[in-house]
């Protein structure tokens, strides 16, 4: 391991600084924290994510490596999605590149590893770069500069809104990495640690991203706090971000705001952790039958039993962030504090409050019989939740629950630990109890407003918010024509409403607020230590959380399958779609929708669609990607029956924009991105293609297509290829694996000019009209004469339709219908359920068919 520094550093050493000055690229600002030590070098400010995550001393300036953000290459991000990950990088100096990954979710405190074999176009670290999002990028110096490495440039290139920070790269220390896990995973010993120990790369990563949010953010957490996972690519589709932003899985492309989204229509979860949980399948679906099929029998059990559907529905709503609580509870201020103890408190009510949650949901998951539903219901059965909860019960009083109010949280804060529990919160600092000063103060507060009523009879609202404490409002028109008081202070006027307060009402808060401090000090030893108790079996709340995010996810599912007429899909060889409708496009409009049937196979796998513009093609294409994307997540689809082949890759070639931020026009994307579908496409892919070379002149764009169809066509791959290169659907008739279909429309005339009807349904076969370019121009009104000398000029240019009937053609298609029939046999082997008597008269039917058939190309 030459690459990588493999000094026996602990994760607790200490160290003066863990960036590398660079006199050019940025420059240092100053920090409160003895840790945040920073060379001085000349820089752009950036913008950092750090200092909205924590209120600790951010780091200094990053480097301005991001590029304009544009529509080509917006990254992928939910709707309301907020995201903390932090991401350190690191790649091996060899020629097969190894790139080692660790992500930390600075909100949930979750940490994913991974080492990748990569390409030199770094396609895998991409796709897991688009998954988590993160807003940093940690990066060696030396990769930065003084030159660039490739890999920092494509991470610029394709991650424009994250900011790449260089530290030193003595710090992505594997040996430092390995310390960091052994001394904060969850269970010691544990079975991943010993699979890490080979893997250098992402340990050293490990070290890189903990080290840096101990300096820059203050982030400390205890011993055996941190849930590690090590997640690879295998057993998972391959979606690269290009494509998610295609197929708007996340976002919606023109209004990334809205829910006009695969996520937007699939999200009916009830917590933010099964929110989160779908937005990672969905841009990255499952690979495993097993599991796959696991998930639909969830489903499908909830849908068959209401009551038990209902019931968890009704348990998960009032749940909060499970893993935002794990992290409060694992993370351990450098300086007690105030506002630490007063959180304290609040975790442990908001951890009460869950705790009663799992107990309803147990019961609404009681009768469930579906294997991964009952693994679910015997993580939330595990003791140690019910022993949180009597531990709980034993310091905090009973009658306290989470309350969303402010003001009602500050009350359940003051009154949560039980009288006589701590002899001090019952004698106070004066032999007078801070809690019945608190409640004196407020009761004299509200009497005080009450003789303001009587007194200026003017009608006063107790208003409260966490900064300022109890004020004033009325509205302008209770006033009328007359003056606000002297009496009431900082009055300010939003609207018709006016608010303020008076010197009186400002003393009480004050004096309200030393009671509550003098209850949130006397309260922090008994909290801290019931927190460390907790702390100690915290893997149990890891594991519900989980549990409780799955069944969210699973029970979205079922939902929208009582709103919408969807079906379980199945898996074989081939990909069989009937009555297949666009669930987006179904959820978003209330007019019919119409459906189409989909099938490829081995003998079909190459499928070109034609059809005038606006008849439907990329809405179909979109559909197929879509329909297979829900399936490999555990989803039922839209349709009447649907069978899918496991895809390991998906691909699509669908934008059209220019981008002109990278100087790269309409060609020259859809060139690369063709390339890049021709590198990395195998056998088992799913590649859709909307529209190919018609970025340059006619003769080179059908060229260039022609020879990139001649290409996929050695794969196995279903491809569904969108044209409107007619003469395409001829010139690959010669292989017998290319099946021509198209979008049908009915013409005709309109006070004397063309009118064109969609009907958007897929047809065999191709339409051999070729013009509907010209109709077109009829009908936003081109003059006469226009339009018969284009018709003369595009007539002089069509391939003679004669070379149809030729003997090669024939010859083509018999050889076409020999592989089908082959491919049928196969099929009917592999997946036939009929007897003896009907499978004999099935196959009697399929050599009469087969025998007319070939009699017609005769």
């Amino acid at each position: 391991m030459s690459n990588i520094n493999t000094s026996t550093t602990t994760a607790s050493s200490s160290t003066p600084t863990i960036y590398r000055s660079s006199p050019t690229i940025y420059r240092s600002s100053p920090t409160t924290s003895s840790n945040n030590l920073r060379e001085p070098s000349p820089s752009l400010k950036s913008q950092r994510l750090s200092s909205r995550v924590s209120k600790a001393s951010s780091p200094t300036s990053s480097l301005p490596t991001r590029r304009p953000r544009t529509s080509a290459s917006s990254r992928v991000a939910g709707r309301g999605e907020s995201h903390s990950f932090i991401v350190a990088i690191i790649e091996g100096r060899g020629v097969a590149s190894e790139v080692g990954m660790c992500f930390i979710d600075l909100k949930t405190s979750e940490c994913i590893l991974s080492q990748i074999a990569d390409s030199q176009t770094y396609v895998k670290t991409l796709h897991k770069l688009n998954i988590y999002n993160p807003a940093e990028i940690l990066l060696s110096a030396t990769a930065v500069e003084p030159s660039k490495s490739k890999l920092c440039k494509i991470l610029e290139d394709n991650m424009p809104t994250a900011t790449i920070v260089p530290i030193g790269r003595k710090y992505f220390n594997d040996a430092a990495g390995l310390n960091y896990i052994r001394q904060y995973n969850l269970e010691e010993g544990s079975a991943l640690i010993l699979g890490l120990t080979s893997k250098f790369y992402c340990l050293a990563a490990t070290a890189a991203v903990l080290k840096y949010i101990e300096s820059t953010q203050n982030i400390f957490f205890t011993n055996h706090s941190i849930q590690f996972k090590y997640k690879g690519c295998e057993g998972t589709m391959m979606i690269d971000y290009v494509t998610a932003r295609n197929l708007e899985l996340i976002c919606n492309i023109v209004n990334p705001h809205n829910n006009h989204s695969l996520y937007g229509v699939l999200n009916n979860t009830s917590t933010p952790m099964g929110a989160r949980l779908l937005r990672t399948n969905i841009l990255q679906p499952l690979n495993d039958i097993a599991t796959i099929n696991m998930r639909l029998d969830s489903v499908e059990e909830l849908i068959q039993n209401e009551e038990t559907f209902f019931s968890i529905q009704a348990a998960l709503k009032p749940f909060q962030d499970i893993d935002h609580l794990i992290t409060a509870l694992i993370q351990v201020p450098q300086k007690p504090s105030i506002k630490h103890a007063e959180q304290s408190i609040n975790n442990v009510i908001m951890l009460k409050h869950t705790l009663k949650l799992i107990e309803k949901l147990k019961e609404a998951l009681s009768e469930c019989k579906n294997s991964l539903l009952c693994a679910i219901h015997k993580l939330l059965s595990d003791p140690r939740l019910v022993m949180f909860e009597e531990r709980i019960n034993e310091v905090i009083n009973e009658d306290i629950t989470y309350q969303k109010s402010s003001l009602g949280l500050r009350n359940q804060r003051c009154y949560a630990v039980k009288a006589g529990f701590n002899g001090l919160l019952d004698v106070g600092k004066y032999k007078k109890n801070p809690r019945q000063t608190y409640k004196e103060t407020v009761n004299d507060i509200y009497e005080k407003v009450e003789q303001y009523n009587q007194q200026y009879e003017i009608p006063l609202k107790i208003q409260f918010s966490p900064t300022t404490g109890f004020y004033l409002s009325t509205s302008a028109e209770n006033l009328g024509s007359r003056q606000l008081p002297l009496v009431f202070i900082n009055v300010s006027k939003k609207k018709k409403t006016l608010t303020f307060t008076t010197l009186e009402l400002m003393k009480k808060n004050t004096k309200i607020n030393d009671s509550l401090t003098e209850v949130y000090l006397m309260s922090d030893k008994t909290i801290e230590d019931l927190i460390l108790e907790i702390r100690g079996s915290i893997v149990v709340l890891y594991k519900a959380s989980e549990s409780i995010a799955m069944l969210d996810m699973l029970t979205s599912f079922a939902h929208q399958c009582t709103v919408s007429n969807y079906v379980r899909p199945e898996f074989t060889d081939t990909l069989a779609i009937k009555e297949g409708r666009h669930p987006m496009r179904e959820f978003l409009y209330t007019d019919h929708f119409v459906p189409n049937d989909t099938y490829a196979s081995d003998a079909t796998n190459f499928q070109i669609i034609t059809g005038p513009n606006m008849s439907g093609k990329s809405t179909y294409l979109r559909q197929i990607a879509l329909l297979s994307i829900m399936s490999q997540i555990g989803s039922f689809v839209p349709a009447e029956y649907a069978s899918f082949r496991l895809i390991d890759q998906l691909f699509t070639r669908i934008c059209n924009d220019n981008n002109i931020e990278s100087n790269a026009s309409t060609f020259i994307v859809e060139m690369r991105e063709t390339a890049y579908i021709l590198q990395n496409i195998t056998d088992h892919s799913l590649v859709i293609i909307d529209e190919l070379g018609r970025g340059t002149s006619t003769h080179d764009g059908l060229g260039i297509t022609y020879a990139i169809c001649e290409e996929l066509l050695k794969t196995k791959a279903f491809i569904f290829f969108a044209t409107h290169f007619h003469e395409l659907t001829r010139s690959l008739t010669v292989y017998p694996n290319v099946v021509n279909l198209h979008l049908e429309v009915e013409l005709g005339e309109e006070n004397r000019r063309a009118a064109i009807k969609y009907l958007y349904k897929v047809k065999d076969g191709r339409n051999d009209d070729e013009h509907y370019g010209l109709k077109f121009g009829q009908i936003v009104g081109l003059s006469d004469d226009i339009i018969q000398k284009a018709t003369e000029v595009s007539h002089k240019d069509l391939i003679d339709a004669n070379k149809e009937k030729s003997s090669s053609n024939k010859i083509t298609k018999r050889r076409k219908a020999l592989l089908q029939l082959s491919q049928h046999l196969l099929q009917i082997k592999r997946s036939s359920n009929l007897d003896q008597d009907g499978l004999r008269r099935y196959l009697k039917m399929v050599q009469e068919e087969f025998i007319t058939r070939m009699e017609e190309l005769m």
